[in-house]
């Protein structure tokens, strides 16, 4: 597969500028695309929040407050932008390309994980920040769209990552559906890694083709990889997996997202959620 077009959000966070250099350093390497996208809502949603007996002046009031705050997010989103994109020498434009890297800002307007499932989708690659210290993915609808709903690998980044990162990469797997899609779409990434290992937790293997055939697999692509299981020791799978990188060495990990039913992930926990909770390394998966 190849990577030729970015998405990156920017929701007028602090991450913004974390996640969007991330964006560009992984679009320069790979000659790709970059879409840096804010999502402004429409000021007239802001309507739907107010009580009864406001007069039609203090609604015009809000909706006014509205789209002054979003024009403020938008400048500052913008402002980023041509930082970033000036610090990594892209070209910047809004007109496809066939080669070499460029970026783009683009401003929506409607509610992120909308846009996000709805942009996602025609995007061969997103780039988001983790989940805040004890906050659910669940509770952060952009990433749940863009895992959920977009069809596409995400990497997922914890903070400021290093430039060269990828060489050490660590592929989690369970011989799902989900874990063979995310090493399909990291193929890119994969091939040009100095070192790759495939991790495996004894207790959390799904039915399907086991760690050594995934490594005959990634032989046929030209990468060669090592294999290493665990025993679960750790409070949980996730834990053991991250466990297991860090030994390797790897500044990232390949993995699938949601790759059990939710009734075993309320009796057994979510492999995907314990990762993106403790991850202190980028974390590329597809559901």
């Amino acid at each position: 597969m190849t990577i030729r077009q970015i998405l990156v959000p920017l929701v007028g966070s602090d991450d913004d500028g974390v996640t969007l250099a991330a964006g560009l350093m992984v679009g320069k390497r790979l000659s790709a695309h970059v879409e840096a996208m804010h999502a402004s809502v429409d000021s007239r949603d802001a309507v739907a929040f107010v009580g009864e007996g406001m007069t039609s002046l203090m609604i015009e009031n809000i909706i006014d407050a509205a789209d002054a705050e979003g024009q403020d997010r938008a400048s500052r989103a913008l402002a980023l932008f041509r930082q970033l994109a000036g610090t990594f020498a892209a070209t910047v434009t809004t007109e496809p390309v066939s080669a070499g890297f460029s970026a783009g800002f683009v401003r929506r307007v409607g509610h992120e994980d909308d846009l996000m499932a709805e942009r996602g989708r025609l995007a061969d690659l997103i780039v988001a920040s983790k989940p805040k210290s004890k906050e659910e993915p669940g509770h952060s609808p952009l990433l749940e769209a863009a895992l959920r709903e977009t069809g596409r690998p995400v990497l997922v980044v914890p903070g400021p990552i290093e430039e060269n990162f990828g060489r050490v990469v660590a592929i989690a797997w369970n011989g799902s559906m989900e874990g063979a899609r995310s090493v399909t779409f990291a193929l890119p990434i994969l091939e040009r890694a100095e070192r790759v290992a495939i991790l495996s937790v004894a207790d959390d293997q799904s039915f399907g083709p086991g760690a050594e055939d995934a490594a005959a697999y990634l032989a046929w692509h030209g990468i060669k990889a090592t294999v290493a299981q665990s025993v679960a020791k750790a409070p949980s799978p996730g834990r053991v997996l991250l466990l297991s990188a860090a030994e390797q060495g790897a500044d990232l990990m390949v993995m699938g997202a949601y790759t059990r039913s939710r009734m075993r992930r309320l009796i057994f926990g979510g492999v995907t959620a314990d990762v993106l909770l403790h991850a202190t390394i980028p974390v590329l998966m597809a559901h």
